[in-house]
Order: C-alpha cells, then sequence, then structure tokens
C-alpha cells in the first residue's frame, strides 16, 4: 500500500471512532493514538467537532414531554375491556405493556411536534484554526514570537512578515480612558500555505486570540449571522470557546474567548467603555 493509501486508511479508521470516541468508549492506548491523530490533523479533528456539534444539536432541538394526565389510566382501560387479551398476560408484563404503550405515544408526539429542520452549520475553517490556536496558547504549546504591550510595536513587528498589511487598534484613542484589557503579544500562525497573524489580549486574567488573514484567504462563514453596523458577524461555540467573525476592509477576524457572554464581553478587547460603549447596546448575541 502506498502512503497516500496508507494515510486515507488511518483516517477511516480515525472517522469510524469518532461516535466512540464522543461516547467515551475508547480507552488507554486506543484513546490516547486516536487523540493524537486527531490533535494532527486538521480534517479529522473538524470531523470530530461536526459530530459533537450534530448531538449537541439533536439535544437541544429535543421537546421534553411529560406524561399526559389520564394515558396510563386509559391504556389501563383498554386492557381491562379487553379481558381475554389481558388475561394471557402476568401483572408484570401488563406493566411493561403500559409503560412501552406510554413511550410510543410520547414518540409519536415527538415525531407529530419536532421541528422539520434542524439547524447545523459546520464552522469555518477559520474559525477551526482560530480556536485550535487559541487552545495550543492557553496550553503552554504555541509561545509568542513577540512580547509587547504595545499595538504600534507589534504592528510595526509584523511588516513584511504577512501578506497583508496589518495596523493594530488602539482603543480607547483618549489617553485619559483607562483599557480594561492589555496586549500580551503575537506571533505568525501558518494558514492556506502562508501566514496569519495571531495576537494575544488579557482581559480580567483571562487570554483572547485574535486571528487575522487577508480576506481574499478566508472568508467567515457558518455559526449564528448577526448584522451589525454593517458588518456581518458569525458567532459560533467551538469545543466550548466562544468565537467571532467577520471581516472589514480586506481582513477576516477570528476573536477566540471563553467568556459565559456571547461575544459582547470579548468585543470589549477593542471597544470599552465611554465614547465605544453605546456602540454595543444593540449587538445581542443568544
Amino acid at each position: 500500500m502506498d502512503f497516500v493509501g496508507s494515510r486515507r486508511a488511518v483516517n477511516e479508521h480515525v472517522i469510524y471512532q469518532i461516535p466512540l470516541y464522543v461516547d467515551n468508549e475508547l480507552q488507554g492506548d486506543e484513546q490516547r493514538l486516536f487523540e493524537a491523530h486527531i490533535n494532527a490533523c486538521a480534517s479529522c479533528w473538524a470531523a470530530l467537532e461536526y459530530e459533537r456539534r450534530l448531538i449537541l444539536a439533536i439535544h437541544q432541538a429535543r421537546p421534553l414531554y411529560a406524561t399526559p394526565e389520564g394515558l396510563r389510566e386509559k391504556v389501563e382501560q383498554i386492557l381491562q375491556n379487553h379481558q381475554p387479551i389481558s388475561k394471557r398476560f402476568s401483572s408484570r408484563t401488563r406493566r411493561i405493556f403500559v409503560a412501552t404503550t406510554v413511550v410510543l405515544g410520547l414518540m409519536l408526539a415527538w415525531f407529530i411536534a419536532r421541528p422539520t429542520h434542524i439547524p447545523l452549520v459546520r464552522p469555518s475553517e477559520f474559525a477551526l484554526v482560530a480556536v485550535d490556536t487559541h487552545q495550543r496558547y492557553t496550553r503552554n504549546q504555541l509561545p509568542l514570537e513577540v512580547i509587547s504591550s504595545s499595538p504600534e510595536e507589534i504592528s510595526t513587528w509584523f511588516a513584511g512578515k504577512l501578506p497583508f498589511n496589518l495596523k493594530l487598534p488602539n482603543y480607547p484613542e483618549d489617553l485619559n480612558q483607562s483599557k480594561p484589557y492589555e496586549i500580551v503579544g503575537a506571533r505568525l500562525i501558518g494558514f492556506k500555505h502562508d501566514y496569519a497573524a495571531h495576537v494575544v489580549y488579557r482581559l480580567h486574567n483571562r487570554p483572547i486570540s485574535l486571528v487575522v488573514t487577508s480576506e481574499t484567504i478566508a472568508q467567515p462563514s457558518g455559526g449564528e449571522k448577526i448584522p451589525w453596523q454593517g458588518l456581518l458577524f458569525h458567532f459560533d461555540v467551538i469545543n466550548g470557546w466562544k468565537v467571532l467573525t467577520w471581516s472589514d476592509k480586506g481582513l477576516t477576524y477570528a476573536l477566540v474567548s471563553d467568556f459565559e457572554e456571547h461575544g459582547q464581553a470579548s468585543c470589549v478587547v477593542c471597544h470599552s467603555g465611554g465614547q465605544d460603549q453605546h456602540k454595543f447596546e444593540g449587538l445581542k448575541f443568544r
């Protein structure tokens, strides 16, 4: 078997193991080998995330119905009215039959009332890469290449290293207005056979990653679409991380954080209180 065929066979084996991994059925060396492959293979990692999102969407879309009052009594009455049939069964068997009938009734009720469409949009590759980058940074697996709290110094460091021009904002611009965040540093990361920018901020002692690439290389997609102030944001939750992606003035951005708020807390990185706070009053994420 050639290298390509061998790699394809490994990927097919890992894809087969994804449902087992999600159900916590992989153990020992099998689990370690699976996780090692997933961490190194972007396509298999994306397939794993898709499986997790599918299960989450099904769980969130499933209505929870309580047993209607009187349903059990009605079933019991039906059995009592058909003595020739009910006499054939023991009391335990009749109880099982009643419980099964109730379950089937609830399943039928859910089938009738279920959503005709479960919205499930795969996150963009750019969002997945941004989350992977942030995770590796938080695990101390991705050291920064430049340490600085100055957006001007970091912008200068990126000059000539990226296939696009990047000038980091310095909000708030009013020198008398304090910043609720601080810049930690930055580095280059690989994306689509070129470099993208990875900038790390810290807000309330928690890291936030900003990943930037050219709009010609990546377009934001997937997740929940939020139009605001002439821009279209895509909000997603990937592996527990909040991700906000958007394009503006030729660049595509991804902001990754673990804040409980759906996006607004992350936006404070560039737009804090004072003059900018009112701009975010209408930006709500469900």
